[in-house]
């Protein structure tokens, strides 16, 4: 491994690839040990990789460091409010551990990192030098900060998007486009282009919107089929009930796993043309890169009434309305269910 790049080994070998991907982005080489691998065959490391609090408690091994000063990498938003701020007072008053804590926190889908810990700190200066050289921007504060920003920032993201619900109903109402309006607003760099976030905690008005909608739309079209596209984890949390008495088929991305606890009426597949064939109605929660690049010509074939509920703003309007049958996204009411 280079000498450019910091190495760390995980304290628990259950490590995700979300993780794991981010820290490679960072030029940080992450090490996992697994069980049949001794210590001493791994070499020399940086420091010590946690993304959550029980690592440290799986942990019994000893490092051998390539520096005086180990590193302590506290990595990720699953580490509860001041866990890293408690853990370093204890490393304080232990006088034979040393150790330099770095709370680090990736900002999702977005080349920008957050740093808490010792400004002046050894390995605070090298990640931020080593974040600099793979183009990353990173900020630099103290451990609670990061952690107010990491419990601030999805409260922030959920208003944003009440906003934009509500005002995609006064775009219904005058009959104009959420995604013209949303445009045009977001040419302030204050507001930005984006403002759906799909990896919301809440789902609370996007499945009141579906619900509603699905509903105005089964009293319009006939529909015995569906066809659904997101994560059951989501759709386990949001209003089902206008499902019953209906076909239903779930999509599941083939890299991911099977769930366990699909609902018993529901079928489930994990190649597109098989969950959308013969489908009177296509329902997505969720945008991925299946969905996001399927030709909307060979969608409508493939579906038996190509009727899309689009809660992820997955297709252009114009061109969904040439395509489809009949397209509803949130705030364009494109005036089809007549």
């Amino acid at each position: 491994m280079s000498n450019s790049r910091t190495v760390v080994l995980a304290a628990s070998r259950e490590v995700s690839t979300t993780a794991q991907r981010e820290l490679a982005k960072s030029g940080i080489d992450l090490v996992i040990a697994e069980e049949a691998v001794s210590l001493e065959s791994l070499g020399e490391v940086d420091g010590l990789l946690v993304t959550k609090p029980s690592d440290l408690k799986e942990w019994h091994g000893d490092l051998r460091l390539r520096q005086t000063t180990g590193l302590l990498l506290v990595f990720g938003s699953d580490i509860p409010y001041g866990w890293a701020d408690r853990q370093t007072d204890i490393m304080r008053s232990n006088e034979g551990t040393k150790w330099e804590l770095v709370r680090m926190v990736w900002l999702l889908d977005q080349d920008r990192a957050w740093l808490g810990g010792d400004v002046d700190g050894k390995w605070v200066r090298v990640l931020c030098k080593q974040l600099a050289a793979c183009q990353i921007l990173s900020l630099v504060s103290t451990m609670r900060e990061v952690d107010e920003a990491v419990r601030q920032l999805p409260r922030y993201l959920a208003w944003k998007e009440q906003f934009f619900f509500e005002l995609g109903e006064t775009c219904d109402q005058e009959g104009i486009s959420l995604h013209g309006v949303a445009r045009a607003l977001g040419m302030d760099r204050r507001i930005g282009q984006e403002w759906m976030y799909p990896k919301r905690h809440d789902h609370q008005f996007v499945g009141s919107w579906l619900e509603r909608e699905a509903t105005e739309i089964m009293k319009k079209t006939n529909v015995q089929r569906i066809a659904l596209w997101g994560p059951l984890s989501i759709w386990k949390q949001i209003p089902t009930g206008w499902l019953e008495e209906k076909e239903v088929c779930l999509y599941i991305n083939e890299d991911e796993p099977i769930p366990n606890e699909i609902p018993v009426a529901w079928t489930f597949s994990t190649e597109c043309e098989k969950t959308l064939h013969n489908a009177d109605l296509l329902v997505i929660l969720h945008k991925d890169g299946v969905i996001g690049e399927l030709p909307l010509p060979e969608l409508s074939r493939t579906m038996r009434q190509p009727v899309v509920l689009d809660a992820a703003a997955c297709f252009p309007v114009q061109e969904a309305q040439a395509y489809l049958l009949r397209y509803r996204a949130i705030g364009e009411k494109t005036n089809v269910w007549e």
